[in-house]
């Protein structure tokens, strides 16, 4: 769906957070076992995509034109 050319598409309110989402959220990330799961969303992250290498200037293909 093209949001941009649909005016009639409605955009979320913004409102502040309730009290029971508050809870919700502490719940959530107050816990003993953070650093486990950050390891662990680590270790998959880098199955994902490799690391970019910074030293490669991606425009070296465009030297010989400019």
């Amino acid at each position: 769906m093209n949001y941009i050319n649909n005016i009639s598409t409605p955009t979320p309110t913004i409102t502040s957070l309730k009290d029971r989402d508050w809870e919700a959220l502490t719940a959530l990330f107050d816990r003993d076992d953070g650093d486990e799961i950050e390891a662990d969303i680590t270790s998959k992250l880098l199955f994902l995509i490799p690391e970019p290498c910074w030293e490669d200037n991606p425009f070296e293909f465009l030297r010989e034109y400019l």
